[in-house]
Order: structure tokens, then sequence, then C-alpha cells
């Protein structure tokens, strides 16, 4: 029930964005550099030259650290990617970008 919640929202607000040309939905966030430190570690937040974003998008979307995505004609690399489960259910899936 929150999969479908969390779904049809994302469809409705999210905007598209690409993963190895095949179109996804989600919501895209530029990281503070407190949150961007909830995610990487010291070294990794270093690394990041230009604002990080963070994508929020559907559980079910096949999204892993390494993948590019391409947003607006500009290419980013997910650095990390968190699962957010209701139980043993993935909801929405947090990828951190740079």
């Amino acid at each position: 029930m929150f999969n479908e919640r969390a779904k049809a929202k994302l469809e409705r607000y999210g905007e598209e964005f690409e993963i190895d040309s095949f179109p996804f939905r989600g919501v895209f966030r530029v990281l503070d550099s407190g949150t961007l430190r909830a995610y990487l570690d010291d070294v990794e937040a270093m690394a990041v030259v230009h604002p990080a974003l963070l994508l929020i998008t559907a559980g079910d979307t096949p999204i892993i650290v390494n993948d590019t995505i391409t947003r607006d004609g500009r290419t980013y690399t997910v650095l990390k990617v968190s699962n957010h489960r209701i139980g043993d259910t993935t909801v929405v899936k947090l990828a951190v970008l740079a």
C-alpha cells in the first residue's frame, strides 16, 4: 500500500531522468554539507567538487552505485544508494549523486 502511494506521488510530482537511456521519475534536491555527511564519510565528501544531489525515486528503480544518471542533459554518477523500507517492502530509494 505504501509502495503504491509513493510510486503514484513520484509519477505525479517527480521529474524525468534516465538510467542507461531508460526513463524513470524522481525528486531531486541539492544536498547541503550536513546532509551530505550523513551519507558519505569525510574522504568521500571531500571528493565531491560540485554540488551533490539527492534523488528520491521509486523502490523498484534499478539504480546502483556507479550508475550514471542523465538529468536535463547533465550526467551524474551515483555515489551511494539507500533503500527505505516499510516492513519487507522497499518503498523508496535515495541516491546521492555527484
